[in-house]
């Protein structure tokens, strides 16, 4: 009879000191079958975490009996006992041969002292109060102990970005006390960000973005952001403040300062203002946030559009809502004990409703709806990507098109949609051939990214979509498409990327700088992927 002992995994892994595993033995001859599983020791389990156990255990009967798999099975049966209150929990495995090719195997339980949660101590930050990694615990002394709420700390603690590295461990615990002392012990990282980045998009020619932020500004993980971005056609600079944990650790609160010229050969447009936020994460997939904006705006247009002449100078006065829920893949965490890591997004869905004017005071009077769905399948390990996106938007205004700034009006093409296009090319035309903008809008697009060396991926996009005159327009016999390959470039900078986009399907009557379009080519470089 062959015996195996199990301790918990590495974020607790001095709560079962002195267990160990059986060292792997090689296997001589046909693989040996588990013909039953008898579990014991474990009736100080609820009942519905004994289901719990027995659906979770990977070792069951037919299956072909390893050291990995039974390694697999005493690590996952001790974090069971742990998430009921058995910090000091140790599980042996014994195989009883039945005969060469066959064998019975025995799970054996020693739960240990049942414990609960005691003194909690800090370590390691410098810059950062106590009392904000102490917001973060999901866990009070005197709790019954759980594992997954030590695991569920780690990952909120790590999610304030002001870390590089968390690790909360048992400590103290020679004599197996059944109030369970925890220590945190935190990494600091810089709390400032910056990224500077360029990128190239037809009609926009070179652009540059720069930002600056810090994590942590005056304590209490308080955020100030300055960002800025410049190119041919665009100025824009932006200053925000954001209180995280204000009152309550899901509430946030924000302030945005915002300028935004875009002077393209047919059209100026300038916007001017702020706007005010409260967030409130509702669980770690989804927040939800609700914003007030002020701005001042204001258009001067060639005598040849002539659907924009309708156009007013005004004040913007706006309430919004904003839905966002993201799921992320995070095996990645697994053999990183106290790595800070966000994993890999499988799906991001965005809803924004927006309303201006109506008992509000302002110029502009319109009801504006936009969601966004992205999806991303990994395959082959993490070698291939295919990336999905559908947006949808409209905005119906009061009562004449004077009601809707120009800013507001949906314009397609550039860097990240409808490559085919430069920016602000798809859209309704003037008689004259200029993009005027659009009051509806819809882009799908699908992406397969491959990875061909670490740091080099090539990649094949295909897209369909356009804009609107009408709000709440949707002509799918009246879209758009275009297709193409691109590169990517994985350096310390981030990531480089170039697109190659063709149109599949011109947009009649499009004029360029006055003139029919040359090409129905466009070549597109960023920093970092389009979606």
């Amino acid at each position: 009879m062959r015996v195996g002992r199990f301790c918990a995994l590495a974020i607790v892994a001095a709560l079962a000191g002195g267990c160990r595993h059986a060292p792997p033995t090689v296997a001589a001859g046909p693989p040996v079958i588990v013909e039953d599983v008898t579990l014991e020791g474990f009736d100080v389990l609820p009942v519905a975490a004994r289901e719990e156990l027995e659906d979770a255990l990977p070792l069951r009967a037919g299956t072909a009996l390893t050291d990995e798999l039974e390694k697999t099975t005493g690590d996952r049966a001790v974090e069971i006992l742990q998430n009921y209150g058995h910090p000091y929990a140790q599980v042996s495995i014994a195989r009883v041969p039945v005969d060469a090719t066959r064998a019975r195997v025995i799970v054996r339980a020693e739960p240990g002292t049942r414990g609960f949660f005691g003194r909690i101590d800090i370590a390691g930050n410098r810059n950062v109060d106590d009392a904000i990694i102490r917001r973060r615990l999901a866990y009070a002394p005197g709790d019954l102990f759980r594992r997954s709420a030590i695991e569920s700390t780690q990952r909120r603690i790590g999610e304030l970005g002001l870390f590089k590295s968390v690790e909360i461990r048992a400590h103290d615990i020679d004599l197996q006390p059944a109030e369970v002392p925890t220590l945190i012990t935190v990494v600091e990282r810089s709390p400032w960000r910056w990224n500077l980045s360029a990128g190239y998009a037809a009609g926009e020619k070179l652009g540059f973005e720069a930002g600056i932020g810090h994590l942590n500004f005056f304590g209490a993980a308080r955020r100030f952001d300055v960002r800025g971005r410049v190119s041919e056609i665009e100025r824009t600079g932006e200053v925000a403040f954001t209180q995280t944990e204000a009152w309550h650790q899901s509430l946030s609160l924000s302030l945005q300062a915002r300028h935004q010229e875009i002077d393209e050969r047919s059209f100026f447009t300038m916007s001017r203002g702020g706007q005010a936020a409260v967030s409130w994460q509702w669980t770690r997939e989804f927040a939800s946030t609700v914003s007030y904006a002020a701005a001042l705006e204001r258009s001067d247009v060639d005598d040849s559009l002539e659907a924009l002449l309708g156009l007013q100078d005004g004040m913007l006065s706006a309430w919004s809502l904003d839905l966002d829920h993201r799921r992320t893949d995070t095996s990645e965490r697994a053999g990183l004990p106290g790595a800070i890591t966000d994993g890999w997004p499988t799906q991001v869905m965005a809803l924004h409703v927006e309303q201006a004017g109506g008992w509000m005071p302002g110029t502009f009077n319109y009801f504006n709806l936009f969601g966004d769905v992205r999806h991303y399948q990994r395959a082959l390990g993490d070698r291939v990507v295919f990336a999905s996106r559908l947006r949808y938007g409209a905005i119906d205004p009061a009562a004449t098109e004077a009601d809707i700034p120009l800013l507001k009006r949906f314009f397609l093409g550039g860097s990240n949609e409808m490559r085919g296009w430069g920016v602000y090319e798809v859209s309704p035309l003037s008689a004259s051939g200029e993009p005027v903008g659009g009051k509806s809008m819809m882009t799908a697009t699908g992406e397969v990214r491959v990875r061909i060396l670490p740091r080099l991926s090539g990649a094949f996009f295909v897209e369909a979509g356009n804009a609107w005159q009408d709000p709440w327009a949707v002509h799918l016999d009246d879209l758009l498409y275009d297709a193409g390959p691109g590169v990517r470039l994985d350096t310390p900078f981030g990531l480089i990327r170039f697109d190659f986009g063709y149109q599949l399907k011109t947009l009649d009557g499009l004029r360029i700088d006055g003139q029919p379009q040359e090409h129905r080519w466009r070549i597109n470089f960023g920093i970092g992927e389009a979606f």
